[in-house]
């Protein structure tokens, strides 16, 4: 006799997963996705500003091997009147008469930017362009009909081992810093060597500023980061400096080559920065 078999399914009382279920997973993900939104917006911003402090480490520590490799002598640093205008040019060779750290200038398009930057004589310790300029800065050669960023952004302290002449930068009683052992006052924690700087005052790679200056500003720091901006000291650390002066916060920038402005002293910004240039003598 053939035995027919039947399975039962048995009624637990568990109710299935309704649509009240699935309505109210979809509110929790929406308020979630809501209170998230900010953080995540934020994070962009936030990687670059990292980045960029990450930068100036690269290239400050490149500074110091620099130096290290040849005795302590700091690499010497340009103005606007010691660049070629030849690709070629030997002068920025190691012994040339103008050899220094980052050649070249922003201000204008050159497609040998890079070339430039190459020819530095820390570039070897570096070995990426990249370094030299802040992902926040999107500041390019428009007004030439060229979309191409530019090359470098950061400047170098005007009073490390600057290139002579250079009027009344290299004077009026300041000390300059020409080997690794000149960081005596006010100590190499307290001595800036590289600056994120404003994108309307750049230009070559010497940084103008001073307790000699009387509160003008000639160069400007950069702002890009929430009003915050990147700086390195001589003892290898880099920080986020948080400027306050309306001249510096201002977008777009009020800056433009060889016009600068008098500091809105009741920020301290100025005295800041200088204090931290150098001394007077």
């Amino acid at each position: 006799m053939k035995t027919t078999h039947s399975i039962a399914f048995k009624n637990t009382g568990e109710a299935g997963f309704t649509l009240t279920d699935l309505l109210v997973v979809i509110v929790t993900v929406a308020i979630l996705g809501v209170l998230l939104l900010p953080a995540l917006a934020g994070t962009k911003p936030n990687s670059q500003a990292f980045q960029c402090l990450e930068n100036l480490r690269q290239l400050t520590l490149g500074w110091q091997m620099c130096a290290e490799d040849n005795n302590g002598k700091l690499p010497p640093n340009g103005n606007q009147s010691t660049q070629c205008v030849d690709p070629a040019c030997t002068d920025y060779l190691p012994g040339g008469k103008w050899a220094q750290w980052c050649p070249g200038v922003v201000n204008m398009y050159d497609a040998y930017a890079a070339n430039y930057i190459k020819a530095g004589l820390i570039y070897p310790y570096v070995n990426n362009t990249n370094a030299y300029r802040c992902p926040a800065d999107m500041r390019t050669y428009i007004k030439m009909g060229i979309g191409q960023l530019q090359t470098r952004g950061y400047s170098m302290n005007c009073c490390m081992a600057p290139i002579s002449p250079l009027g009344m930068w290299n004077g009026n009683g300041v000390k300059k810093y020409y080997k690794d052992t000149d960081f005596t006052q006010p100590g190499p924690s307290m001595t800036w060597v590289l600056i994120d700087e404003n994108e309307g005052s750049i230009s070559a790679t010497l940084f103008c500023t001073g307790p000699h200056d009387l509160n003008h500003w000639q160069d400007a720091p950069a702002a890009r980061h929430a009003g915050s901006g990147s700086i390195s000291f001589a003892d290898g650390h880099s920080e986020m400096k948080r400027w306050t002066d309306r001249w510096l916060v201002q977008v777009p920038t009020v800056f433009s080559i060889g016009v600068g402005h008098t500091s809105d002293g009741s920020s301290g910004d100025w005295a800041w920065l200088s204090q931290r240039t150098t001394i007077l003598q």
